[in-house]
């Protein structure tokens, strides 16, 4: 092989890997959406169990981690906590996510059922906005983190020719 050959063969690495890089950082930005929206799920279900059932919460935890598919962000929470208590935030969440599910999550079987559905509704509205604003991001993701990735390498390839 001649130099020219391995230069365009360079040239085209990374511009594959540029891309590559935006779609995932694309992916990213659809498992953090995927992830909110389970917790948005959750926090409904739980507000109707403790609402309408009055359901113990140890038992509905015990419910609850065995119906999240394998694949599923919240699968690896529940495998990892014991009660809704002691729940670790989800990795994929942001800090101000992962703060506001830790403060939910921990407060959780203190109060009576009226003040503990306040409660989660006031943390629906908190994760609504999360998902909202995690939403428009994977929007923006899709339009450009591709686009970008692989103008980012088609320009390293061509300082490497």
């Amino acid at each position: 092989m001649n130099g020219t050959a391995l230069r365009l063969a360079a040239a085209a690495l990374l511009t594959l890997c540029g891309f590559c890089a935006g779609d995932t950082r694309r992916q990213k930005y659809t498992a953090r959406r995927r992830t909110l929206e389970e917790i948005v799920g959750l926090l409904l279900r739980l507000r109707q169990e403790i609402d309408c059932r009055r359901t113990d919460l140890n038992r509905l935890y015990r419910a609850l981690s065995f119906e999240y598919p394998p694949d599923s962000p919240m699968k690896a929470v529940f495998y990892q906590g014991t009660c809704f208590q002691n729940l670790h935030p989800p990795a994929l969440l942001n800090r101000e996510q992962a703060a506001c599910f830790a403060e939910c999550f921990s407060g959780l079987g203190h109060t009576d059922a009226k003040q503990e559905c306040a409660r989660l509704d006031y943390y629906l509205q908190r994760f609504d906005g999360f998902l909202t604003q995690a939403r428009q991001d994977e929007q923006l993701s899709l339009s450009l983190d591709r686009r970008l990735g692989l103008a980012a390498g088609a320009l390293l390839g061509l300082l490497v020719m």
